[in-house]
C-alpha cells in the first residue's frame, strides 16, 4: 500500500522530468526607434523551474545564434534583440525554447522581421529657411544616433504656397540631404510638410505638420531692372531709393 502511495505521488513529477517542457506561446515583437523587444508566455502546464533560450537567424542563414543576455531567461519573459539585428534590411527569424534541466521544448518561432520596415519611426524634423531666391529644406532625425537609419529612407515633400490659387507641388528626396526649392514667387509664404515614401521597404506615412517660410520680397535683379531711365525717376531719386548694388548702375547712366 505504501509503495502504491509513493508511486501515485511521484509518478507525475517523474514523467514531467522525463518529458520535454511545453513550447512557449504568444511571441510578440515591439519595436520603436529600432529598439526591438521580444516577449512571450509560458505554454500551458509549464513547470516553474523552466528557463528560456533565445536564438536568431536570417532567412538566408544556416545556423541559429544565441542572443547575448537571453541565454537563460527566467523572469520577466522578455529579450532585447536590438544588437541581434545589425542589418536594417535583412529578414530575421527568432526562436524561443523552454529548458528544464536537460530537456528542451519545441521551438516557438517569430518569422519575417525586417528592422527598418517593422520598427516604428517618428517622422524626421523639418526646417525651412530662405536661401537667396530659393527655400532650403533640411531634414533631421528625431534622435541623432538614428541618423544613418533615417538617411537610408526615402521621403516626399509637400510644398504649398499662400497664393490665391493655393499652388502646390511635390518633391522626392532619397535621403536626409538638403533639398532646394527653386523657381518660387518672391515675397510669398510656402509651407512644407514631409512623409515617408519608401516603397522598397513599404515605409509610408501621413504628412507631418507643415513648416512655413517666406521667399525674399523682391529679388535684386528685379530691383535693378526697375532702375533704368524708363522708371520715371530722376537720377537723384533713383540713388535715394536703390540699394548699394544698384547705385553704380545709376551713376553709369548719368
Amino acid at each position: 500500500m505504501s509503495t502504491l502511495f509513493w508511486t501515485i505521488t511521484w509518478l507525475p513529477q517523474m514523467l514531467s522530468a522525463m518529458s520535454e517542457p511545453p513550447q512557449p506561446v504568444h511571441l510578440t515583437m515591439t519595436s520603436i526607434h529600432l529598439v526591438h523587444m521580444l516577449k512571450w508566455q509560458p505554454g500551458p502546464g509549464t513547470p516553474t523551474a523552466v528557463h528560456y533560450n533565445v536564438t536568431v537567424n536570417t532567412d538566408k542563414g544556416t545556423s541559429w545564434v544565441p542572443v547575448t543576455g537571453c541565454e537563460h531567461v527566467i523572469d520577466p519573459l522578455v529579450c532585447n534583440l536590438t544588437d541581434a539585428f545589425p542589418d536594417l534590411r535583412k529578414v530575421y527569424l527568432v526562436q524561443v525554447t523552454a529548458w528544464l534541466d536537460a530537456q528542451v521544448s519545441q521551438a516557438a518561432t517569430y518569422q519575417g522581421f525586417i528592422p527598418i520596415r517593422d520598427t516604428h519611426l517618428d517622422l524626421p524634423l523639418l526646417t525651412v529657411t530662405a536661401c537667396g531666391r530659393n527655400l532650403c529644406v533640411d531634414l533631421h532625425p528625431p534622435v541623432e544616433h538614428l541618423r544613418h537609419a533615417y538617411d537610408t529612407l526615402q521621403y516626399k515633400l509637400n510644398v504649398k504656397s499662400n497664393s490665391a490659387d493655393g499652388a502646390q507641388f511635390f518633391k522626392d528626396s532619397k535621403s536626409l540631404r538638403r533639398q532646394i526649392l527653386e523657381d518660387l514667387a518672391p515675397g510669398r509664404q510656402y509651407c512644407v510638410s514631409v512623409c515617408f515614401s519608401d516603397s522598397l521597404e513599404s515605409k509610408e506615412s501621413n504628412y507631418s505638420q507643415p513648416v512655413c517660410a517666406y521667399t525674399s520680397g523682391v529679388f535684386p535683379a528685379d530691383i535693378c531692372i526697375s532702375c533704368g531711365p524708363g522708371s520715371g525717376l530722376g537720377p537723384l531719386q533713383n540713388a535715394a531709393v536703390l540699394p548699394l548694388e544698384c547705385k553704380s548702375s545709376t551713376a553709369a547712366l548719368r
